[in-house]
């Protein structure tokens, strides 16, 4: 017999780890002959964090785009008196 471990990562404000387990639990129910559905842990991510984990994980860039650089006058530009 063999195991597969499978992980689910969901980022939101809140969740309610039970009622996902539940849903997680109905769409494995049958497929084999042993399952386990559990809840292992909670992580909070900073700004930084979760910008980092959605390039990683879901290869989506949630960076800002940066501001366009100020374009240089030309030092040979007169002065109009």
């Amino acid at each position: 017999m063999k195991k597969f471990t499978f992980t689910v990562e969901l980022v939101h404000e809140d969740c309610d780890e039970l009622t996902v387990c539940g849903l997680l639990k109905s769409a494995v129910d049958g497929i084999a002959t042993y399952d386990f559905v559990g809840h292992t842990n909670t992580t909070a991510l900073t700004e930084q964090g979760l910008k980092v984990w959605a390039k990683r994980k879901c290869n989506i860039s949630l960076a800002r785009p940066k501001p366009a650089k100020a374009k240089k006058k030309s030092e040979n530009a007169q002065v109009s008196p």
